[in-house]
């Protein structure tokens, strides 16, 4: 595969511009540090690895070391004890987070969806079905929030469904298809897998009006490395520009290798429509706050003024 062509004019020079805010600074290359960021395994980071696979953050002079997790609540634990610089995370998590005493700052929104799926011998063949079933859920994360909206949307009362707290994205998946479950949310390429053995997709959190995924780096990480994270969001950016002007079937054995997935089965999972590093919508950070002060997991005098940090991206 060839590497992306930005990737010349960056390695004839030392250093580079990264805009920030409409103003340009000078980066030497040569003196970046390496940042650690905490991934699920989703489509929300796919720019990131495009741009690692492309060579772009090589050219750049920035070492990304993307450290998956499997649960939102392993991921948290690296983060709390400082082992990570930033994570790909969702909103409610990353409020949470703050409320309860971490030093960290949403710098970006992503464009990962979730798929709300049914199993095929669940008899589920849309969300007012829900009712008096069991949907799996990591509790307090983004696919709890989301089945709460969805169940909102059929006027289904959250009491009238049994919602077991399944952290571990393979095991809520290992569950649903074995009818141990009636239905979950799933990122892609898990929601893949599972449609392509049978099972339905209900709605989506698009479907849903939900855009709740983000990027955080600790207020350590934004000090210390500044720069960096700038050079990371630069990346993110000409890997959108990459996937957007190359079809998938040049660029699909890096989702391949790094879903660790046959490439059939990821030439079915659908792109997000990728979108430039923006900041996320105050109607969405809001809308997670309110959910979590009614299940009263922060406290009622937090609001949003602190938590977005906007000077390495543009507000839409």
């Amino acid at each position: 595969m060839k590497k992306y062509i930005f990737i010349v004019s960056i390695i004839l020079t030392t250093s580079f511009f990264i805009s920030c805010k409409g103003k340009e600074k000078v980066v030497d290359k040569n003196e970046l540090q390496e940042i650690n960021l905490g991934v699920m395994q989703s489509m929300d980071y796919v720019p990131f690895t495009v741009a690692q696979k492309q060579g772009i953050y090589d050219s750049l002079g920035l070492k990304v070391n993307f450290i998956k997790y499997l649960s939102s609540s392993d991921l948290e634990h690296e983060f709390k004890l400082g082992k990570l610089d930033g994570a790909i995370t969702d909103l409610t998590r990353a409020i949470a987070l703050q409320a309860n005493g971490s030093k960290l700052k949403v710098i970006m929104k992503n464009d990962g969806i979730l798929y709300l799926i049914a199993g095929k011998e669940s008899g589920i063949k849309k969300l007012t079905d829900l009712r008096k079933m069991n949907v799996g859920v990591s509790e307090n994360t983004i696919t709890d929030f989301s089945t709460d909206i969805a169940l909102k949307a059929a006027n289904i009362l959250t009491v009238n469904v049994n919602k077991p707290n399944i952290s571990k994205i393979t095991v809520r998946l290992e569950m649903l298809q074995n009818g141990q479950i009636d239905a979950a949310f799933f990122p892609d390429p898990y929601a893949t897998i599972a449609i392509r053995d049978g099972h339905k997709s209900l709605e989506s959190t698009k479907d849903l009006g939900i855009n709740a995924t983000a990027t955080l780096f600790s207020e350590n990480a934004i000090k210390d490395k500044n720069n960096e994270i700038m050079a990371l969001i630069l990346g993110y950016n000409l890997g959108i520009n990459f996937i957007k002007s190359h079809p998938k079937n040049e660029w699909i054995e890096t989702l391949s290798e790094d879903f660790d997935l046959a490439r059939s089965v990821v030439k079915q999972i659908p792109l997000p429509d990728y979108h430039r590093a923006e900041l996320p919508k105050i109607k969405d950070i809001k809308a997670s706050i309110g959910w979590l002060k009614i299940k009263q997991l922060i406290p009622e005098d937090y609001n949003e003024k602190n938590l977005v940090d906007s000077t390495f991206v543009n507000q839409p």
